[in-house]
């Protein structure tokens, strides 16, 4: 059954990306799906990919499996899978005779309308690239190590020695990882890579360490390993060598691909977050984006940093982190409003509207005033003269929210008529997530409230709504309690199986990052234990991980961090 959920949702994700690629760029898959599911993927209550039968009985362990790891570190495997094997080459070439389409058209001929493995399609693979790809053992058994183990490793590369290793990433060093693996958290790891602009042939580290001189230098230069990040694994390096790139980050950032901008920005907080590199390294790969204009760069950044905010906002932290970001996304912001005219058109390119979204949404949010200003024009021009929208299409969801949030009454309830009288799904969904921005409590507590009334808020959409309040500042306290004290009636009303239970779980803890928000999410555990949480069992262990790691980090890093953010800086003239 798990082996089968696992080859079901990887191949339909991974052939959703596949067959959108000739129109969307590959790093988006990036973003959406290797990092997303890293997060989750970087913690000892992970799972892999395939489960033993006999641990799933139940109908809400049924429902646990369709989570990310299925669906996006499926789809991320079977990625690194293709390339290996050739499938992403030039586009002239793409629906060319390949090894990874050949053995897939094959697999999915002989078990059509028959039950099948995973070993199977690992068969067909191997079968078709014979002659084709040199690996260095069997594709069965390259893949099992990334199916049959949960997580993923960190390649760690000394470029004064040329030395390689692997070792399982865990977000917690501390953690206690109590599932044994077939092969002792060891990965049959592909590496692409290359020295300074120079790229070089794939090698494979398929053992915990290993050696290539030809990854060591004596001048400064580079190494950049894991290129377009295919391979399903982050990358350390020794400081000199991160030293190096940031160089080059900060004097011509174009020589490194846009991926790999992003790549050093994830990877290096994540390396931060578990004691690999000090945090305020990381926040060293942000300096350079004030010249950054792409949208995969400041995408990756700003996931990250969200980290910051989440964990800082309520502390004297956030004070010195809003003036950096304000430093560092004007030029940005600048940009976007030269090109849109001020806002009232869109550029033509793809991923420059969504980094339109980016500098007026991280603009408004930590203070520019003239954001603030412009989201406030837009939506009052929207609200008092209905016969026309001045907003564009791509910045609604941001206008809508930071309209709100910087309004009161009237504002709030303009945005529930227009919800309610809304007849497209997608405007309906933008208002409703836009209502939870407010920074009224008593309109968070009525809008919670609405959310047990299917009269007002759909049942179907009830838990998504408690989870944007959660997600707001103020609203994360109100929310929590809310859960607490309608859990028994909020697992009657939408039942143990609902698929939304874990998102619920993680949005109104995330915050959390105090032994006391531990008690009592432990207390709120114990105390409903009797009843279940159905398929956000595993959401609330990792709820609790998260808190334990969260406490850990912000005692070690309160301190340095607001020092680093008050030093980044610029003295105003």
């Amino acid at each position: 059954m798990s082996s089968y959920l696992f080859e079901l949702n990887s191949i339909c994700h991974f052939s959703a990306h596949f067959s959108n690629t000739l129109a969307s760029p590959k790093s988006l898959t990036v973003l959406s799906d290797v990092y997303r599911v890293f997060a989750i993927d970087a913690l000892a209550s992970s799972h892999p990919l395939s489960s033993k039968e006999e641990d799933v009985n139940t109908p809400a362990e049924i429902n646990e499996l369709f989570d990310a790891i299925s669906y996006s570190k499926g789809a991320a495997v079977l990625r690194m899978l293709s390339n290996f094997l050739g499938v992403l080459r030039m586009l002239s070439n793409f629906l060319g005779n390949d090894s990874f389409v050949n053995g897939l058209t094959s697999y999915l001929t002989e078990y059509s309308y028959n039950n099948t493995v995973y070993t199977n399609l690992f068969d067909h693979l191997e079968k078709a690239a014979e002659g084709q790809v040199k690996l260095p053992d069997t594709v069965n058994e390259i893949m099992s190590r990334w199916t049959l183990q949960m997580g993923f490793p960190v390649v760690t590369i000394d470029t004064e020695k040329g030395l390689i290793s692997q070792k399982h990433f865990l977000l917690d060093p501390d953690s206690n990882v109590t599932r044994l693996s077939p092969y002792d958290y060891v990965w049959f790891v592909p590496i692409r890579w290359m020295k300074e602009n120079v790229m070089k042939d794939l090698i494979w580290l398929t053992k915990k360490k290993d050696q290539n001189l030809d990854m060591s230098y004596t001048n400064n230069s580079w190494i950049l390993a894991n290129i377009d990040v295919i391979g399903y694994y982050r990358v350390n390096y020794d400081e000199r060598n991160w030293a190096n790139l940031l160089n080059q980050l900060e004097e011509d950032h174009q020589v490194i691909p846009v991926i790999n901008r992003a790549q050093i920005i994830a990877d290096s907080f994540n390396l931060a977050r578990a004691q690999y590199r000090k945090t305020t390294a990381a926040l060293n790969t942000t300096i350079y984006l004030s010249k950054e204009r792409h949208y995969i760069p400041w995408q990756a950044a700003l996931d990250n940093l969200a980290y910051f905010r989440i964990m800082f906002e309520r502390s004297e932290v956030y004070g010195n982190m809003k003036k950096y970001m304000v430093q560092q996304v004007s030029p940005l912001y600048d940009h976007f409003q030269n090109i849109t005219k001020n806002w009232t058109t869109s550029s033509l390119d793809h991923m420059d509207q969504y980094n339109e979204v980016n500098a007026m949404s991280v603009a408004c949010r930590y203070g520019h005033k003239g954001c603030q200003n412009k989201a406030r024009e837009l939506y009052n021009n929207w609200m008092y003269n209905l016969t026309s929208d001045p907003i564009p299409l791509n910045l609604k969801t941001t206008v809508y929210c930071n309209g709100i949030a910087l309004g009161g009454e009237e504002e709030w309830d303009f945005a529930w008529e227009m919800f309610k009288n809304a007849t497209i799904a997608t405007e309906e969904d933008k208002l409703q997530s836009a209502l939870a921005c407010t920074r009224h409590p008593w309109l968070l507590n009525r809008y919670l409230g609405y959310t047990l009334d299917p009269t007002k808020i759909r049942k179907q959409d009830a838990t998504a709504t408690i989870s944007d309040i959660a997600r707001n500042v103020v609203g994360q306290p109100l929310a929590w309690d809310f859960v607490r004290a309608k859990w028994p009636i909020i697992f009657e009303q939408f039942g143990g199986g609902s698929f939304s239970f874990s998102s619920l779980i993680a949005s109104v803890t995330e915050r959390f990052s105090t032994e006391f928000e531990l008690n009592q999410l432990k207390q709120f555990k114990q105390d409903y234990e009797h009843i279940g949480f159905g398929s956000g069992t595993r959401a609330i262990e990792q709820a609790l991980e998260k808190t334990k790691a969260n406490i850990k980090w912000v005692e070690d890093n309160k301190v340095p961090v607001n020092d680093w953010f008050a030093n980044a800086v610029h003295p105003t003239s």
